[in-house]
């Protein structure tokens, strides 16, 4: 008698256990899924505050000057975001961008700031967790930021 009393609580004990033995790697997985995910929303957020500083600089000046690019560059580089080359097209790219100098008095002031930068390849995230195929490429598409300011520029 006292043996079966014995394999009963043995029995529950082992039904914790596959439990246990189940949930647990499902809940990894799951967890370790977030990471690319948060990756691609931080890397898409530091882009937005480094083209907005840059707009900031660029409605001083009245337009997107190399030297402006070239401190949104300095920061991306900062970042780990560096010059990329993709299909043979170096990024980040600002092409879009207002190139010559527009005055504040100007019957149209607004300033345009494009950056364009190879966004990680989130098809491949989407085809672990059964939702596509994935690819092989190195990026499924790109940020594409537009921003508009008012140009300060004096004479």
């Amino acid at each position: 008698m006292a043996r079966r009393v014995s394999i009963l609580r043995d029995e529950e004990g082992m039904a914790n256990v596959l439990v246990t033995l189940f949930i647990i790697p499902v809940m990894l997985f799951l967890c370790f899924a977030v990471v690319p995910f948060f990756v691609y929303v931080m890397k898409a957020n530091h882009l937005n505050t480094i083209a907005n500083h840059g707009l900031k600089e660029a409605e001083a000046v009245g337009y997107v000057s190399p030297l402006i690019e070239a401190n949104m560059n300095a920061r991306l580089a900062a970042l780990g975001m560096g010059p990329v080359v993709v299909d043979s097209t170096a990024y980040p790219t600002y092409e879009g961008s207002t190139r010559t100098k527009v005055y504040r008095d100007a019957a149209d002031p607004t300033i345009t700031l494009v950056l364009k930068y190879p966004a990680p390849g989130l098809s491949r995230m989407l085809g672990a967790l059964g939702g596509g195929s994935g690819g092989t490429a190195a990026h499924d598409g790109f940020y594409y930021l537009v921003l508009y300011g008012k140009s300060e520029a004096y004479e």
